[in-house]
């Protein structure tokens, strides 16, 4: 859900500006609207809650259906299950930051500070290694200053203390245009980012350098592109497509720049296909918005549960709910089970006259 001049999701921005429409061929050129005031409120230091969130409830075994967690001005788009914690970490799409949530005061506490003039958008945990990794990008700051060149990349940063181990850069070879938007690690530690704006999947491993840029066919629109991408325990990718909910499997990405690239036919097709998730089961959770369609009809907020039986070669839908929170972005997987974000993003696009303080955790 974003934008700019080739985009989709939301960043943020600094002084609110006019309020663009949620078209994506102007949210590309608007860069994404994500330039909120940057004065988010969050307590705490860098680093904070090191020893493991508290909670507002007694049950230790279970988490309360739907936590609406107070952070003025945050509005999160990514969100991770942090094992480490036992709680979520989210990123911002006013401030560049990476955020612990409270779940005793459901507040959130700093772990990563901005990290300059970006949003962080799709947030993934790399527990074997203590890492903590973050798509950024600076479509929000464009928005003020179209002359400045587009910039987008990785912040690899300590899990425990929130230190800076890499910021990669991966705005050259693009078509101009570049917007990081989400992430995932495989059990090597190589992570794979979704670039929306350029239509391409970049490879980068544990050292923090660009190993390989997968593109496909398949890939490319002039609409909102790449989005959420998992790794499946068989060693594929599945890689979503935002506009036109298309589904990618693309095998064996550490080979080369041109692995194979198929489509997964999905039965009935979705209508947009933003963050998602594996479940334990095998099965592929999915969030879908109108955040980013111009107000085409048919489309809205939902999340569907999708399942193979054939490797993913084709899937189908095996269960959809509408889903009562607006613009739902993407879902994490707990031992408590799948939590989709909603993080008022659409704020950052029609600001209110009493903008929302919180975001909303809802489980599945």
């Amino acid at each position: 859900m974003i934008p700019g001049p080739t985009l989709r999701r939301p960043v943020a921005t600094h002084p609110p500006l006019a309020r663009p429409s949620l078209s994506r061929r102007r949210l590309l050129g608007f860069a994404a609207a994500t330039a909120v005031s940057a004065a988010v409120s969050v307590s705490g230091g860098v680093g904070g809650l090191l020893a493991g969130p508290r909670r507002a409830f007694a049950d230790t075994t279970t988490l309360p259906g739907v936590l609406n967690v107070s952070a003025p001005g945050l509005y999160p788009e990514g969100v991770a299950w942090d094992p480490s914690r036992e709680t979520f970490l989210v990123g911002s799409g006013a401030q560049g930051s990476v955020s612990v949530v409270d779940l005793e005061r459901l507040t959130v506490t700093t772990l990563v500070p901005p990290i300059g003039r970006v949003a962080t958008q799709g947030l993934a945990v790399d527990g074997t290694r203590g890492r903590v990794l973050a798509a950024y990008n600076n479509w929000g700051p464009r928005l003020g200053d179209p002359s400045r060149a587009a910039m987008s990349g990785l912040g690899v940063f300590d899990l425990a203390s929130g230190e800076t181990l890499h910021l990669v850069d991966i705005s050259a070879g693009g078509r101009g245009e570049t917007c990081a938007n989400d992430v995932t690690v495989d059990e090597a530690g190589y992570a794979y980012v979704t670039d929306s704006a350029a239509d391409r999947l970049i490879r980068v491993d544990p050292d923090g350098r660009v190993t390989h840029t997968i593109t496909a066919p398949g890939f490319e629109t002039e609409e909102m592109g790449l989005n959420g991408v998992v790794v499946h325990p068989e060693g594929f990718l599945l890689v979503g497509r935002y506009e036109g909910a298309r589904l990618f499997r693309v095998a064996d990405p550490a080979a080369s720049d041109t692995p194979a690239v198929t489509e997964v036919p999905v039965d009935p097709p979705l209508t947009t296909i933003d963050g998602m998730a594996l479940r334990a089961d095998g099965s592929l959770i999915v969030v879908s918005n109108d955040m980013a369609t111009d107000g085409e009809p048919g489309h809205r907020d939902a999340v569907t549960i999708l399942r193979s039986d054939d490797s993913w070669a084709s899937a189908h839908v095996a269960e959809q709910r509408d889903w009562p929170e607006q613009d739902p972005s993407t879902v994490a997987v707990t031992p408590y089970g799948e939590y989709v974000l909603s993080g008022r993003i659409r704020e950052i696009f029609e600001p209110s006259d009493q903008p929302p303080t919180d975001f909303v955790l809802r489980a599945w």
